[in-house]
């Protein structure tokens, strides 16, 4: 498992999921993406950071003008690629890695270096193959409820996909 850059800080404690979904939720960036950062670094293994991480870097990279934010998108891209790259062998099997960095990818390539769409579109139709939840949802048959079920609390998911 790759390990993220080291902090100068020790013994912190990183900020709960539950507390980042808040930031999500608000689009308080960088605040979230620097928790989750913090968080990677206190545990490499946590896939649900890595995929909340990389989601919330392509998102914040694409709705930095409609927020009005300066944020540093060139890094955040260049964060997406590293951040898939770390983790593309030890995750491939997971399906909402996938669907998280496939669809950045997909839909916006050209932000990312070295990303193209038709890899974004191998990582959704893998995604689709290791679970019935992303096909559905690929296919827009997936249910309110099984939208809820699967995204409800997830932070950044949660509010792209408008789950109530």
């Amino acid at each position: 498992m790759p390990k993220p850059p080291k902090t100068k800080r020790k013994n912190v404690m990183p900020v709960s999921l539950s507390s980042i979904h808040a930031m999500e939720i608000e689009e308080a960036y960088p605040a979230a993406i620097n928790a989750l950062e913090e968080r990677l670094r206190s545990d490499p293994s946590e896939a649900e950071t890595v995929i909340r991480l990389g989601f919330n870097l392509w998102y914040a990279i694409i709705e930095n003008d409609r927020m009005q934010t300066n944020l540093p998108v060139q890094t955040y891209a260049i964060r997406f690629m590293e951040l898939f790259n770390d983790y593309r062998q030890t995750l491939t099997n997971n399906a909402d890695f996938c669907w998280a960095f496939g669809q950045g990818m997909n839909m916006f390539w050209y932000y990312f270096p070295k990303a193209t769409e038709e890899l974004g579109k191998s990582l959704i139709d893998e995604a689709c193959r290791l679970d019935d939840f992303w096909a559905k949802f690929w296919t827009d048959s997936v249910s309110d409820a099984q939208r809820t079920s699967r995204l409800k609390g997830r932070g950044i998911l949660e509010k792209y996909y408008a789950v109530k």
